[in-house]
């Protein structure tokens, strides 16, 4: 399934659609938004990664000088980590434990394709400015506290990805090639996502930041649920323009006024002449219903969450909010 072009009088071409390309000379981010992200966290359900650089606390226990615990001495264990105070109370042989900081993999997955370069109204970002965003702000957590990220754009196959990258110096970089993205031209998602895993064995935290216009959910459910088998923490991040939901607010006729329209498919150039009636617009959010509890389905079945995010909302408050909400960031 896939959105088409606002209701219009006539054809338009994807180059005069209102809102495409039409943003990608705004700033992604400003410095206030970036002090922000700087005091954020990125949260794992699980230990996903082995390394000793993080800044995440680890089920493992080690010798860095965080305490965590105590355990009886046993026959191997380092002796020169007796706590000789609680021996001297309890009479008895005990090893502090410490705790061993990790860092993630974070893999993030952004859909670059021309349904995502598009927005309902010039006073909203669009999709894939907003997405960018996201991607930037989850991006910027995580090199902030020192885990690898690695970013793919995908069309109908990947496209040159940045990292993996480490460490703070990286943000600059990172920010900077978000920020020269161009479309990619159509979707195909199941197939971005078999090839981006067929080289990667550890698996980590991968985000999917996409609009979803890529086949029906089904599409996507043997996917979802392979990258759960495979011990991938995944999180399907949806990114939406309000007009999608309510094709109505691009309706330019008068009010009660049904007039003639062209859709484009922005992605294949297809046109669908049509007239949008009471009856085809209800038709329409009947479907788009559908399809959006059918992501929500598929996602739920597989263990994966799911996020959406409307583009006209203000990124600074609502989606910051909802990544705390979703316990995504701390």
């Amino acid at each position: 399934m896939r959105f088409a072009v606002p209701f219009t009088g006539r054809a338009a071409a994807p180059s005069q659609i209102p809102g495409h390309r039409g943003d990608t000379a705004s700033p992604l981010f400003d410095e206030a938004l970036l002090a922000r992200l700087r005091r954020l966290v990125l949260l794992s359900r699980e230990t996903l990664a082995e390394g000793l650089a993080g800044e995440h606390r680890s089920r493992r226990r080690g010798a860095s000088p965080e305490f965590a615990d105590f355990k009886s001495y046993s026959q191997g264990d380092d002796f020169r980590r007796i706590d000789w105070n609680t021996y001297a109370r309890l009479d008895g042989l005990f090893v502090r434990l410490s705790e061993v900081t990790t860092e993630f993999d974070v893999h993030i997955l952004l859909d670059a394709s021309n349904s995502m370069d598009w927005r309902s109204h010039p006073d909203v970002p669009t999709k894939f400015t907003y997405a960018r965003r996201a991607v930037g702000a989850m991006g910027y957590v995580a090199l902030w506290h020192f885990d690898r990220v690695a970013i793919a754009p995908f069309g109908s196959s990947l496209a040159p990805r940045f990292g993996p990258a480490h460490g703070r110096a990286r943000v600059v970089p990172m920010l900077r090639y978000l920020e020269n993205l161009t479309p990619l031209g159509p979707t195909d998602l199941p197939a971005a996502l078999a090839t981006y895993l067929s080289a990667r064995r550890r698996p980590g935290i991968l985000l999917i930041i996409s609009d979803l216009l890529s086949g029906e959910p089904d599409a996507i459910s043997g996917s979802l649920r392979d990258l759960r088998q495979r011990g991938w923490q995944t999180i399907v991040v949806h990114v939406l323009d309000e007009a999608e939901l309510a094709p109505e607010l691009l309706n330019g006729g008068p009010q009660g006024r049904a007039e003639p329209a062209e859709l484009v498919e922005v992605e294949t150039g297809e046109r669908l002449r049509l007239t949008p009636t009471d009856l085809v617009l209800d038709r329409y959010r009947t479907a788009v219903g559908q399809w959006l509890d059918g992501i929500e389905r598929v996602c739920a079945e597989a263990h994966v969450d799911y996020l959406r995010l409307m583009t006209d909302w203000p990124f600074e408050i609502l989606v910051l909010r909802l990544l705390h909400e979703r316990g995504l960031v701390a």
